[in-house]
């Protein structure tokens, strides 16, 4: 698309103006910090190096030469200090393989200080090199910065290319920018700001449908076939995969069914797409289906294929059958990967079958599987949840030795286990190690922490906790204020318990059910039975359904008070509301039945209620 320098200049001011977000310029006088360490600190010499020639570091091919050498940062920064002190100046292709060598690496921050000192000593960047920068502000999630970038396009007389406005829509979409996302695109489109391709288009599609939202996806689907550029095995690809997601198994097929019509060839990523969809839904009939149709079409399964059906057998609980599976894998000469065996072993620790799990892990490094993080995390919280501690916080300490660095996930089930296993110290240390680690919590560190120290009868210690949470604004969670009026009602503190639950609103959190049902459960186990009913009707009253764990908390306090009429009126509440006692209250009612008092309503009401298979037992009661 050719522009007049002058109408280029005004589409380019226009667009910066309405994208620059707070616009930070690019030499660092907006509140972007990069954290420079050692490597970047020979920038600042730059200043005192005289203009000479160094010895033979003008020679092209030599420089050709070290380029294609660069195997990590050092190389990189050694050579750029070298091409920054050479007169005349390497040519801006150079600099710009330099700079792509950088981000390649995924030192970003420092691609960005790179940049900037090319601006300084002179080199006269170009579209790539402007498009570089960019990308590396996306990529370190400062898409803003990016846009600023931008700017320097029009200030220059550049004309950004589908290129530059694809990684700027890309670092929207990686920051759930959505909305800003699609009002950029629509701007492209409508000002005819770059030639819009297939990957325009993907960019756009695919980060919708990362945000769920699959129905403007297909809505772009439709415009594509209507324009000049078609969607392709991608795109389709794309959307079938989010639909599937979503549980559109239906509308996947729809789709599917519809590249064939159009000659649009599915791909081995269209099928696995499909048949995690199916995985999810437990449809395995289809599966067999798919798979078969697969080799029909000569399309043959791959790793991404087999650990979809290896991870969904393990979910349902058949990981005798995903043992198999990882058999006709290596039949078929594909080779099972680390997520292969992270979700064996997954399966297995859900099972509670720890050894077996253990097992898998100790055989990865014979098979050649590097061992990860998520492969630690897996086995450490399977000894958490059968109570193996001791096996967990040696594998934990393990890490290090082998070159992995635990990330919270791995903190938190262990600080879980630590409180289940009423090793409360311990538990404390690891969160300040948590923190010094330079880890940030999240909300189930904080979660497992105020219910581990509730737990552990340290209620008091947990409101303090609490307290610190709210002065940092950090408390924003209901969840956090349902443990403590659990454990508050659980230490017979129920004035307090039900003092934090009626300030709830003025901390502008909405109670929830689980909320209702916490204090619902306190006040019955206390014989506040008119309470608990008063709490029924307000929870109403705020637009709360009640459910099962509500019915039987209410049924169960009066039953244990002797309120048998009472029980058997919330029970046939509970029944016209589609819900079912649970075993505890079939237990209670069973062991009221041999009392002497009320024994013929507690009689009628087991008949009434009891599960269909366990009234003929009840007969010769």
């Amino acid at each position: 698309m050719v522009y007049s320098l002058r109408k280029m200049s005004k589409k380019g001011l226009n667009l910066a103006a309405n994208f620059l977000i707070s616009s930070p310029d690019i030499y660092g006088s907006g509140n972007f910090n990069i954290n420079c360490r050692s490597p970047l600190h020979f920038l600042s010499v730059f200043r005192y190096l005289g203009t000479e020639s160094v010895a033979n570091c003008n020679s092209r091919e030599k420089l050709k030469l070290e380029l294609g050498n660069i195997n990590g940062l050092d190389d990189a920064l050694s050579l750029y200090e070298t091409m920054a002190k050479t007169r005349p100046l390497p040519s801006v292709n150079q600099f710009n393989q330099l700079l792509s060598r950088v981000v390649n690496l995924k030192q970003y921050p420092v691609a960005i200080r790179l940049f900037k000192d090319v601006c300084r000593i002179g080199v006269s960047v170009d579209e790539y090199t402007m498009t570089i920068a960019i990308n590396s502000y996306c990529l370190s999630h400062r898409v803003d910065y990016g846009f600023s970038v931008l700017a320097l396009f029009f200030k220059r007389c550049f004309v950004p290319n589908s290129v530059t406005f694809n990684t700027l829509l890309k670092g929207l979409f990686r920051e759930d920018r959505i909305t800003e996302a699609q009002e950029l695109f629509r701007k492209i489109v409508r000002e005819g700001l770059c030639d819009l391709d297939v990957v325009t288009y993907g960019t756009v599609i695919d980060g919708l449908c990362k945000a769920g939202n699959s129905a403007v996806a297909i809505e772009l689907l439709r415009v594509m076939e209507k324009g000049e550029c078609k969607p392709n095995n991608q795109i389709y690809t794309m959307i079938i995969d989010c639909l599937c997601k979503n549980r559109m198994i239906d509308s996947a097929l729809k789709l599917f069914d519809e590249m064939s019509e159009k000659s649009i060839t599915p791909d081995v990523f269209t099928y696995s797409a499909l048949i995690h969809g199916f995985c999810d839904l437990s449809r395995w009939k289809e599966v067999k289906m798919l798979l078969k149709e697969m080799m029909d079409c000569k399309r043959y399964p791959n790793v991404v294929t087999y650990n979809t059906i290896v991870d969904a057998l393990c979910k349902e609980g058949l990981v005798d059958e995903a043992e198999d599976v990882l058999q006709i894998m290596m039949l078929k000469n594909v080779i099972p990967d680390e997520f292969s065996y992270n979700s064996l072993m997954d399966g297995y620790c859900l099972q509670g079958r720890t050894d077996e799990a253990r097992k898998v892990f100790d055989s990865m490094a014979s098979k050649n599987i590097v061992l990860d993080v998520q492969s630690y995390n897996i086995i450490i919280n399977g000894y958490c949840r059968k109570m193996k501690i001791d096996e967990a916080v040696d594998l934990f300490r393990e890490m290090p030795n082998r070159g992995l660095k635990p990330n919270v996930v791995t903190y938190n089930s262990l600080l879980n286990g630590l409180f289940r296993g009423d090793r409360c110290s311990c538990a404390l240390k690891l969160f300040d190690e948590l923190q010094a680690a330079g880890l940030k919590p999240d909300f189930y560190t904080y979660s497992h922490l105020l219910d581990g120290l509730c737990a552990n009868g340290h209620i008091e210690r947990a409101l303090l906790f609490l307290n610190e949470l709210e002065q940092r604004g950090e408390h924003r969670r209901i969840n956090y204020y349902s443990v403590i009026i659990d454990g508050l009602c659980k230490a017979k503190k129920l004035d307090k318990a039900r003092a934090i639950f009626n300030h709830l609103p003025s901390k502008g959190l909405e109670r929830n059910v689980v909320t209702y049902n916490i204090l619902i459960k306190g006040c019955c186990r206390s014989g506040l039975l008119e309470e608990a009913k008063d709490l029924l009707l307000k929870m109403e009253q705020e637009s709360l359904l009640p459910n099962r764990v509500t019915f039987n908390c209410i049924v169960q306090g009066n039953l244990k008070r002797g309120k048998y009429e009472d029980a058997a009126e919330f029970l046939e509440e509970m029944v016209s509301k589609g819900f079912s006692p649970d075993s505890s209250t079939f237990a209670l009612l069973l062991d009221l039945l041999g009392t002497k008092e009320q024994e013929p309503t507690i009689f009628k009401m087991i008949q009434k209620f009891a599960p269909t298979t366990l009234k003929p037992k009840l007969v010769n009661v």
